[in-house]
């Protein structure tokens, strides 16, 4: 696909930007304005002001000055209830402060979840038709964080009746209330067939303005390794949030069953992430109960850019989400550097995971199939080398960074030549 000779000025809105992001997809925002501007066009990034006090490199072109409807992503506080509307109105004057010293062409959403509806509702008011959304996340269905929080009776003990009362109160009367997917969303541009089929069936959004990008990743960031046969012991690797979505606590079940029916086979499993410090503390005990501490190495979270190296050590990237996970960057990343991915089909997930063509499969939770899986990797040296083959040619076809910006040059083209066509024969 052809770039683009448009010059376009465009404005990012995003939740978090990095240094400070939050999981894969801040980065792919950085990655992808990067390529943008490495395309001559004009990119102004305004996200939110999430530890924008810390040291950061300075940047004039993104602007840290937005707030979130939890400032705590992890724990909701009560105190945030009291604060959203003024909030909110900041968030309303900084876009539009931004856009008018800015003068975009277009401006693209990418990563609203805790970011309130509003400042969505603004960006479409600002600048009618020309705006623009990447859906990999399900936030337009999704409450916000202070409607979830209220509506949330999981507190035990004398303060449960206390939180229903007030919280029906504070919804009722002091909540904005508005469902997240009442907005026009002009064009929407979504991670997946699967992400497409929810925005449309229960976000609502017109199916003629729902498309499907396949995010990217920069293949020459992420090498193949020099080869494709297994060490001894087999190595495997998890890396993600380590949360219960996530379903860490099935790959400890699977390395005991593996243990039990297959003590001649040898592996080791990384665990590369951080995540909820309940869960951590439950895994680490769960492993001392099933008896496979020793096979852990617990690597703790890891800079991005020592990621290519983590994964060319390793020979199987382990993807248990029980969560739909909408498509994973981090599957796509295991598999171009030619690690043979063991995955649950969740979410968008089957779009780029088949069984025994390019990876390996189990269901959500059923720790028997995975320790199955893991042993045939482990005794087959020639599978794991076609597999892992296969897989770097799967996304060096279908899921390049390159690809998905010549995409979204396209469709952001478009979208500006139709609103200026709106306004000539209006």
């Amino acid at each position: 696909m052809a770039q683009t000779d448009k010059t376009m000025r465009i404005l990012v809105l995003t939740n978090y930007y990095p240094p400070f992001e939050i999981g894969g997809w801040g980065q792919l925002t950085h990655d992808i304005t990067t390529r943008l501007r490495q395309r001559n066009h004009q990119v102004m990034v305004l996200t939110s002001n999430y530890r924008a006090t810390e040291p950061h490199p300075h940047d004039p072109q993104t602007l840290r000055q937005l707030h979130l409807e939890s400032p705590d992503h992890i724990h909701y506080h009560p105190a945030y209830t009291l604060t959203w509307r003024q909030r909110e109105k900041e968030n309303r004057h900084i876009l539009t402060r931004t856009v008018h010293q800015f003068q975009p062409d277009l401006i693209y959403i990418n990563g609203m979840w805790n970011l309130p509806r509003s400042t969505a509702h603004h960006a479409e008011q600002l600048l009618p038709g020309r705006v623009a959304y990447y859906m990999a996340s399900y936030w337009p269905i999704e409450p916000d964080a202070h409607t979830a929080y209220w509506s949330d009776h999981a507190t035990t003990g004398w303060r449960r009746w206390p939180k229903q009362l007030v919280g029906h109160f504070v919804r009722r009367f002091w909540l904005d209330g508005t469902p997240r997917n009442q907005l026009d969303f002009p064009l929407v541009l979504c991670v997946s067939n699967y992400m497409r089929r929810i925005m449309i069936e229960q976000a609502g959004i017109s199916p003629e303005r729902v498309h499907v990008v396949y995010n990217g990743i920069d293949l020459e960031a992420f090498p193949p390794k020099t080869s494709y046969t297994p060490h001894q012991p087999l190595r495997l690797l998890y890396a993600g949030r380590i949360d219960p979505s996530k379903g860490v606590h099935t790959v400890l079940e699977g390395l005991s069953i593996l243990r039990t029916r297959a003590p001649q086979l040898s592996v080791t499993l990384s665990l590369v992430g951080s995540g909820t410090p309940a869960y951590e503390a439950f895994l680490r005990n769960q492993a001392e109960t099933l008896g496979v501490a020793d096979m852990l190495i617990w690597r703790g979270r890891v800079p991005r850019e020592q990621m290519p190296q983590v994964l060319t050590g390793h020979d199987v990237l382990l993807f248990p989400s029980v969560w739909a996970e909408p498509l994973a960057r981090m599957v796509q990343e295991a598999m171009a550097c030619g690690l043979v991915v063991i995955g649950t089909t969740t979410g968008g997930t089957p779009e780029i995971l088949r069984e025994d063509e390019n990876g390996l499969t189990f269901a959500p939770e059923d720790a028997v199939m995975l320790a199955t899986q893991i042993a045939r990797v482990a005794s087959d040296s020639a599978l794991c080398v076609r597999l892992a083959q296969a897989a770097r040619q799967t996304v060096a076809a279908r899921f390049t960074l390159p690809r998905m910006v010549d995409e979204l040059e396209m469709y952001f083209a478009e979208l500006i030549t139709q609103r200026e066509l709106a306004y000539a024969f209006g």
